[in-house]
């Protein structure tokens, strides 16, 4: 419920947009595809779970980025959810000249799956998948992967949250009543 001060819009640009959906809290991964001289690995926020039978996980990536066609040319990708003290690994792959090949594959832990990708050592939990489908979502492609495989690290460490355009940390509800 909207608060007595806050002002309704008809029309809403893209900036307005952007504002909002920083207000809302999201984990962080990073997506990959490939190993060695071909690993491409780009931080994301944008995953979610769709479906449990079949398990189905989605991304949105830019059509155009170096990610989205690898996907595309291998149909195959690992999701791998950062850990709290992986803020400098979800930083340096959200950066435009982020490293790739044999560097990524270094910087993420020279990790490399059972179905050939790259996983993010240490992670919270890594998902290998296989594409079911793109589809074209604005000025993003949605791809959509089968979980074929699942890695869980401990559950006990704390995950990364990205909030309002920076890294933030969870608190418990008790610790936020005070």
């Amino acid at each position: 419920m909207l608060d007595k001060g806050a002002v309704a819009r008809s029309a809403v640009d893209s900036r307005e947009f952007r504002q909002a959906m920083g207000r809302f809290p999201t984990g962080v991964a990073v997506v990959a595809s490939g190993a060695g001289g071909s690993t491409e690995a780009l931080t994301v926020n944008s995953v979610t779970s769709v479906s449990l039978a079949p398990l189905l996980m989605s991304v949105c990536l830019r059509p155009e980025g170096r990610v989205s066609r690898r996907i595309a040319q291998r149909q195959e990708f690992t999701l791998s959810f950062l850990a709290a003290d992986q803020r400098q690994v979800s930083a340096l792959f959200a950066s435009r000249d982020r490293p790739v090949g044999i560097q990524a594959q270094r910087q993420l832990g020279d990790l490399v799956g059972p179905r050939g990708s790259v996983l993010v050592q240490g992670a919270l939990a890594s998902m290998e998948c296989v594409v079911e489908t793109f589809s074209e979502g604005g000025d993003h492609v949605i791809v959509l992967g089968r979980v074929e495989a699942l890695h869980l690290g401990d559950a006990d460490r704390e995950p990364l949250v990205f909030h309002r355009g920076d890294y933030t940390r969870l608190a418990s509800y008790a610790d936020a009543q005070g």
